[in-house]
């Protein structure tokens, strides 16, 4: 799946990359996520995991919520139809984009082989 899908700029390969280091407002005309309130912003749409809907929580190092454009760290929380959680992922917001550090998807397969 290709990210953004917003009028500012090329998609590309890696869905979130772009997007959690854009630096245009959120509340910018063609803008592909929402600020719900300082440090969370949502995307609506179809996810990589086949959700409906995104949400953006931005983080400074202490783990302050921030701003996308203060933001060290970025939590994305995926969700379905019924607003249930299908994954997390987590990562750094940089220049070059989001360097993806764990998926929340990955461990739960882990500890279920590990149950059984």
């Amino acid at each position: 799946m290709k990210f953004p899908v917003c009028e500012f700029a090329e998609a590309e390969e890696g869905f979130y990359s772009q997007c959690a280091s854009c630096p245009i407002d959120s509340s910018s005309s063609g803008c592909a996520l929402d600020q719900l309130e300082d440090g969370i912003y949502q995307f609506e749409g179809t996810t990589p995991n086949n959700g409906v809907k995104a949400l953006f929580y931005f983080r400074d190092n202490e783990g302050n919520q921030v701003k996308k454009r203060e933001a060290i760290h970025v939590e994305i929380h995926e969700l379905d139809e019924q607003g249930h959680l299908i994954t997390i992922l987590y990562g750094i917001v940089d220049p070059e984009g989001i360097i993806y550090l764990k998926n929340s998807d990955s461990e739960k397969k882990y500890s279920q082989n590990n149950i059984q």
